[in-house]
């Protein structure tokens, strides 16, 4: 079984069709604004297949974009505008620039792919290492609430015209990890589709120990918010994000 994106990286984008990535930069644009910033160059880290990297660089910002699934890349590069985005095949652990950036976003619970603790911390650090003096790092992560009460042991279906795909979890409150098992099947032609097996790995991390790496790694927290909405978060809430800012 494939992991991390490998195996349907052609998909992800007809299956995220609901997410709004302009919604989404409205708010981080947002968040530039109330925290005193006025960002040139924006790293997007795990940006997938770019939409949010786009979404943002069409707003006039210089895009670098980084992500460990080559796929993913490949699909970013071929989007109207990614001429103008400098893609990076590196992981979020691992990430390595040439200079610092005023902004990094990191977006779509890509933080909870960081399973071992000492992966979040390493992440954090090289935020703080790459960012200019009181730049900012904002993230989402899918929240406990969502891992223990909507992901939980819970089997998800979904169909459209191409794809078809069933969502397997299994969330260990011990751990605090949810393996989830899709299976899909998309159409290469008339009556023939294609089967893609993937396992996903994610943890849920706490509000402390999220706190607890951001400083660590020399980060101010500004603010936690109800996934894009600039509301705070409430005890509901399934994807947080989180706004910190570099200590000069």
């Amino acid at each position: 079984m494939k992991s991390s994106y490998g195996g349907f990286a052609s998909l992800y984008d007809a299956l995220t069709y609901d997410v709004d990535y302009e919604k989404m930069a409205d708010c981080i644009e947002w968040l530039f604004q109330k925290n005193a910033l006025t960002p040139e160059l924006v790293l997007d880290l795990a940006c997938g297949t770019g939409s949010l990297t786009l979404a943002l660089s069409g707003r006039g910002y210089d895009m670098l974009g980084a992500d460990a699934s080559a796929d993913m890349l490949s699909v970013a590069g071929q989007k109207k505008g990614a001429e103008k985005i400098l893609f990076l095949n590196q992981p979020m652990e691992d990430f390595e620039l040439y200079g610092t950036v005023d902004a990094i976003t990191c977006a779509l619970d890509s933080i909870n792919y960081l399973t071992e603790p000492d992966a979040l911390e390493k992440t954090f650090r090289l935020c703080a290492n790459y960012l200019n003096p009181d730049g900012l790092f904002i993230f989402d992560v899918n929240s406990e609430y969502k891992f223990s009460q909507i992901l939980g042991q819970e089997i998800y279906t979904h169909e459209t015209d191409d794809i078809f795909y069933v969502w397997e979890n299994d969330f260990d409150p011990q751990t605090r990890l949810c393996n989830m098992y899709l299976t899909f099947f998309a159409e290469k032609e008339e009556g023939l589709y294609h089967r893609v097996d993937e396992l996903h790995t994610q943890r849920a991390y706490t509000d402390d120990e999220l706190k607890k790496a951001l400083s660590d790694a020399g980060f101010m927290l500004t603010g936690r918010y109800d996934d894009y909405t600039r509301k705070a978060p409430g005890e509901a809430t399934e994807r947080i994000v989180y706004v910190a800012k570099k200590n000069q």
